[in-house]
């Protein structure tokens, strides 16, 4: 494994993943926006965003293939779905964990010299391409899972929800 400049900054997070997780779930029960959010999703998604947290360098790290982030993220998308989480609020949950992860290196770290800015600006890179992969992969597969519900629930066929859903795009190839 390659050893970048920014190790010492996700160390600092993993390492304090229980108070950045803590933080995000007072965020998500108050917020208006996520408030599907409930205290009986508490210990699952507590349980997600703690296993990320604590491995973030393997999750963000150039080792990691986008298969592993496919199979996890393809799996959350479905859970929540069936959690009856909507979409947009699943999503704004992503980005308030990333967003108090940031805010809590950048607080938490100094940034005094170029090296220490280098580091914010490498683990930014990292993280943000890693939440792009895992969000395209969630938001796919809660999208097919609520195609699939629709298809159920009102006996559609592929062809009716593909005017819903767009399949031949190059999502499906």
């Amino acid at each position: 494994m390659q050893h970048l400049l920014s190790d010492k900054l996700v160390k600092l997070i993993e390492s304090n993943a229980d108070t950045i997780v803590k933080r995000w779930l007072d965020r998500l029960l108050s917020d208006l926006t996520t408030s599907t959010f409930s205290k009986h999703h508490l210990d699952y998604i507590t349980n997600k965003a703690n296993q990320l947290l604590k491995n973030l360098g393997q999750w963000i790290s150039y080792d990691t293939t986008v298969e592993d982030i496919k199979k996890r993220y393809t799996e959350e998308g479905v859970d929540l779905f069936k959690m009856g989480i909507p979409l947009c609020e699943v999503l704004r949950s992503m980005f308030v964990l990333r967003r108090i992860m940031w805010l809590f290196v950048v607080n938490e770290s100094l940034t005094d010299s170029a090296l220490e800015l280098q580091q914010l600006k490498e683990l930014s890179d990292r993280v943000i391409l890693f939440y792009d992969r895992a969000q395209y992969y969630f938001t796919k597969s809660y999208i097919d899972a609520m195609e699939n519900k629709m298809q159920k629930l009102w006996k559609l066929s592929k062809d009716d929800t593909e005017h819903i859903f767009f399949k031949e795009t190059f999502y499906n190839k």
